[in-house]
């Protein structure tokens, strides 16, 4: 597996944790799973970003 595998592959897990975290926390109606699920898209995007520069 490459690097730039390794890194879409993090990015892909990633996205799904936080869909999932975001949809418990809107079941919940808890702010803290929403929160983070963002924070993961957030460091996907910010993976994907970096990966250009490989």
């Amino acid at each position: 597996m490459t690097r730039i595998q390794k890194l879409n592959l993090i990015s892909v897990l990633l996205v799904l944790i936080a869909v999932v975290m975001i949809i418990i926390g809107l079941q919940m109606k808890i702010a803290a799973p929403p929160l983070t699920g963002v924070g993961f898209i957030l460091l996907a995007w910010v993976i994907q970003e970096l990966k250009k520069e490989l």
